[in-house]
């Protein structure tokens, strides 16, 4: 009879191998789930990477058409190989007054200024700026009606806040366009 239940004993109890077995199985699992966590949290950073770059250059989008669309007078000059330079003059109750929107291919930084010598950059990282325009002869002069804007921006990791981890070959692709009101009130 002992030697039964050294038997039965004996079978209850995992062995060595079955240990060896068991613990390379999980930990087959854990490499897996913490890989897949990493890839996750990738893609996660990378669409927080698009939505950040995206907000801020549509925010500057839209102030650039928003000041183009109640303007009394817009000059445009320049082209994509050198740089651009948007005049946008305001009257009345529409201050500032005057308000110019410059950028060139060389740092790549859109930048507004107003008339009083205030700048601010609005978008760091423009890889590539086009205006496109409409005009139109109004009492005698050719004056601007329309105006489109496209832009090519670089995708980073908060590069267009200052950070400086630019990535080369991500790009986010922006356009807006509106008709200018002649605002002369």
């Amino acid at each position: 009879m002992k030697t039964t239940r050294l038997n039965r004993s004996n079978r209850a109890a995992f062995t060595l191998i079955e240990i060896v077995i068991a613990t390379s199985i999980a930990m087959v699992l854990l490499f897996g789930a913490l890989y897949s966590t990493s890839e996750t949290l990738e893609v996660v950073r990378e669409g927080d990477i698009r939505v950040h770059t995206n907000i801020n250059a549509r925010r500057a989008l839209d102030r650039m058409l928003k000041d183009c669309r109640y303007a009394s007078e817009v000059e445009v000059e320049g082209d994509s190989l050198t740089s651009w330079t948007v005049e946008v003059e305001t009257t009345g109750t529409m201050a500032p007054g005057e308000i110019e929107y410059t950028w060139n291919p060389v740092d790549k930084i859109l930048r507004v200024g107003l008339e009083h010598g205030v700048a601010e950059n609005l978008i760091t990282d423009v890889r590539n700026f086009e205006v496109d325009t409409l005009t139109s002869i109004i009492d005698g002069e050719e004056v601007v009606t329309r105006i489109r804007f496209h832009l090519v921006i670089g995708l980073d990791d908060g590069f267009a806040t200052g950070a400086t981890n630019a990535n080369s070959e991500r790009t986010l692709e922006l356009a807006g366009a509106t008709w200018i009101r002649r605002n002369d009130i």
